[in-house]
């Protein structure tokens, strides 16, 4: 199968920033002086709810406490600004598959569904190893409806890019992004970061250690 568009779908699928964004919670927790401290093991289960202000209210339930979400997750984001500004590496494997894309002409989407800040702060982390302009769509949370599992991004980036479902490679880095895209009718691939390499995406989405070009090789189909 050959395809005419690239859809990297989430922020983990470029960069592995998992444990940096752990970071952000904790020190966002002290400026915001919440007796709160997200160890390695609590955050692995956080990640199954989608979207850090899901997972700030999921976890103030679970506790019993009232939060000022909005304030602490603003707090994160300042953190994550900082550390990002500093540069990320892509994950192994992205830069070859964004540069065959690009060799076939493809579209390549960035179909993340989280906060517009976040996204350009990773982007501007990338700018040593890729371009944004590279992308023909970029996503964010202010786009979709509903946010993953749930297909609207991916729905939006099709729309978008002016390509079908069936034309289009999706690549995702959790069950529940991977969920979207498969909702979505999209082919998907897995390509787990550290905190999602024991999970199980289910048997519609097969699981990569390194995603090679050659998913992409051949003739473009038609959009």
């Amino acid at each position: 199968m050959s395809y005419s568009a690239l859809l990297l779908g989430s922020i983990g699928v470029l960069a592995e920033t998992s444990d940096m964004q752990r970071r952000a919670f904790n020190t966002a927790f002290e400026m915001n002086e919440l007796d709160w401290h997200w160890d390695d093991e609590t955050y692995h289960a956080l990640l199954e709810v989608p979207g850090g202000k899901a997972r700030l209210n999921y976890y103030a339930t679970a506790q019993s406490v009232e939060i000022d979400i909005d304030a602490i997750y603003e707090a994160k984001l300042d953190v994550l600004e900082t550390v990002l500004a500093d540069g990320v590496d892509l994950r192994p494997g992205i830069a070859d598959l964004i540069a065959e894309a690009r060799a076939q002409n493809m579209k390549i989407g960035f179909v993340t569904a989280t906060d517009p800040r976040q996204v350009a702060a990773l982007l501007k982390g990338l700018e040593a190893n890729v371009d944004p302009s590279v992308f023909d769509f970029i996503g964010d949370r202010t786009i979709a409806a509903r946010t993953k599992p749930a297909p609207d991004i991916y729905n939006e980036a099709l729309r978008q890019l002016g390509v079908t479902a069936n034309a289009a490679l999706a690549i995702e880095d959790t069950p529940e992004s991977a969920q979207a895209a498969v909702a979505a009718g999209i082919r998907t691939l897995a390509y787990p970061g550290a905190q999602a390499r024991s999970r199980s995406f289910g048997d519609a989405v097969e699981v990569m250690d390194i995603p090679h070009v050659s998913l992409l090789r051949g003739a473009a189909v038609a959009a």
